[in-house]
């Protein structure tokens, strides 16, 4: 795809396929107390990266640290889109902990963030992202003493990709070497180039296909392109593009570790993603709306000083990151996180579980891999996929209809590692608008109830009543709306909650036009504003029949 600004930056520094040279001199650091650089890059899946397999000469740099650290070949995000997964990056929390599942949604400010964690460590702690939805918007400044969001969380926000992996790596740059001699610092660095449009400047555009026309497919949504698939060759152009953005960013990264290497200072290096992309694998192309490998099948990669080399097979999680890095500072009891530290004697427990939701675009999938099984449950449809992820990684061939019991096993699964945070105080009727209630096999929008029942609704921002003796008390969300009092007869009985986050109608317009919204899914007041309810008449014992003579 031909886009004005990107066409032309990068010319020079693209010449050959090399990064830009030099940058700000560093100041020395502290040898007994080594840099970590955190990198996210958007959309990146696993098996684009050469040290996972790609033929193509995407990733030199990366490859580098992946031979000489640790490389997880099997990690997973929790989330196929971008919001939710950085949510849990920082905090080490499952999407069903911090409930940050819609952008109407950010996350609790009593949870700690990683940033806020390495603070009390006396690291220097900045961030440079190069998307919206991880902006100041959505609180991920939090911790850090300079985020740099350029300009995104703004009315002019500039959401169509031109922050480019360039700009992140010298805004980085730039402020590390402002660092005083000997300070320890923590850089956190998103790049968006690989998330569509993919759009690799100057001479990497030419790198492993023929340049970009302007008759090129530009990306619409998922729906239009479930009917309208690309061709073939249309299809091998996009995975040209999305290679050669991902070679692009890696020349940055190596600019980055060229000007540390030349400051000698000691680097600990995370590489990650938020989530994957499909190329047709489903019949479509882009994310957010599925949670087969494609999409949540991520790298990681942990490299440098007292990182054990060597592949990593067992199942691991972005949930795992911040305790793993609050950890080599001795802080990973300061946050509350679902994950573990991967680096300790004990590392990842084997027979846990790996759950991950996603609910965008009006979807309701829950999936959970158990061992070699993993199940694709997609509420809205009442239909259940499972897949034998050793024998098929790719996640092609559905075992369900052979292995009924172990479907059921997994389903149970799922449920028991959402929890059942909702409890009924009386007996009563609780309803959803727009959600499933899923209680101990039960799949509905309705669901009887007497005093004591738990269960959970997905999403978990839908809104949900609760009918007794003819009245009506609500409605109710476990994220991003009221929770009911004491009086309600309904508890909520997780204390963690996601507030309100808000985007503009400008901003809206334009991540419809990146096809990152879609119109039909922008809230609506009739579904979440309250309704008037005489919630002393629902939770009251019924009235005494009138009494005749005796």
């Amino acid at each position: 795809m031909v886009s004005g600004p990107n066409a032309h930056r990068g010319a020079v520094l693209a010449l050959l396929g090399l990064g830009c040279a030099g940058g700000p001199s560093l100041p020395p650091g502290d040898p007994g107390r080594p840099d970590i650089v955190l990198v996210s890059i958007d959309t990146l899946r696993a098996d684009h990266l050469h040290a996972y397999g790609n033929p193509r000469e995407t990733s030199p740099f990366i490859d580098g640290l992946a031979a000489r650290g640790a490389q997880f070949t099997a990690a997973r995000s929790a989330s196929p889109w971008t919001l939710p997964a950085h949510t849990t990056l920082l905090s080490g929390q499952l999407p069903s902990t911090h409930l940050v599942v819609d952008d109407t949604l950010r996350l609790d400010p009593a949870v700690p963030l990683l940033p806020e964690v390495l603070a009390g460590a006396g690291y220097a702690r900045a961030g440079f992202v190069a998307t919206l939805y991880v902006s100041r918007i959505f609180g991920f400044e939090r911790g850090f003493d300079h985020f740099e969001d350029f300009g995104l969380h703004t009315e002019r926000a500039n959401l169509a990709g031109e922050v480019l992996a360039e700009d992140v790596v010298d805004a980085a740059l730039r402020w590390w070497s402002e660092q005083p001699p000997g300070q320890p610092v923590f850089l956190f660095l998103h790049s968006y180039d690989v998330h569509y449009e993919y759009d690799p400047p100057g001479l990497y555009s030419l790198r492993f296909d023929r340049p970009p026309l302007p008759s090129d497919p530009t990306y619409k949504n998922y729906h239009y392109f479930q009917k309208h698939p690309l061709d073939a060759a249309a299809l091998a152009h996009q995975r040209a593009q999305y290679d050669e953005s991902i070679r692009y960013v890696d020349d940055q990264l190596a600019r980055l570790a060229a000007q540390a290497e030349a400051a000698g200072r000691s680097v600990r290096f995370v590489i990650t993603s938020d989530h994957g992309e499909e190329f047709g694998e489903r019949g479509s192309w882009g994310h957010a709306h599925t949670l087969y490998a494609e999409q949540l099948h991520i790298p990681l990669i942990l490299s440098g000083p007292g990182v054990p080399a060597g592949a990593q097979s067992g199942g691991v999680g972005t949930q795992d990151i911040a305790p793993t890095v609050a950890a080599w500072v001795g802080a990973e009891a300061a946050l509350k996180a679902d994950g573990v530290n991967l680096l300790s004697e004990a590392g990842a427990p084997e027979d846990r579980g790996f759950l991950a939701e996603t609910t965008r675009f009006k979807t309701a999938r829950l999936g959970l891999l158990q061992g070699e099984r993993r199940i694709e449950w997609d509420l809205r449809k009442n239909n259940v996929q499972m897949f034998n992820v050793t024998a098929d990684p790719a996640e092609q061939a559905d075992i369900a209809a052979a292995e009924p019991e172990a479907v059921r096993a997994l389903q149970a699964g799922v449920e028991r590692a959402l929890g059942a945070p909702w409890q009924a105080e009386v007996d009563g009727i609780i309803r959803t608008e727009g959600g499933v209630i899923l209680k101990d096999g039960h799949q509905g929008a309705k669901l009887k109830v007497a005093a004591g029942d738990r269960f959970v609704v997905v999403p978990f921002d839908a809104p949900l009543r609760f009918e007794r003796l003819g009245q009506t008390v609500g409605p109710f969300q476990a994220a991003g709306g009221a929770r009911p009092g004491p009086e309600a007869c309904l508890r909520y009985l997780a204390g963690q909650s996601a507030s309100a986050a808000s985007l503009s109608a400008e901003q809206r317009e334009r991540l419809v036009a990146l096809g990152y919204m879609q119109p039909e899914d922008e809230p609506t007041d009739a579904i979440l504003a309250p309704t008037p309810s005489k919630t002393a008449a629902a939770c009251a014992p019924p009235s005494p029949s009138p009494q005749g003579p005796p």
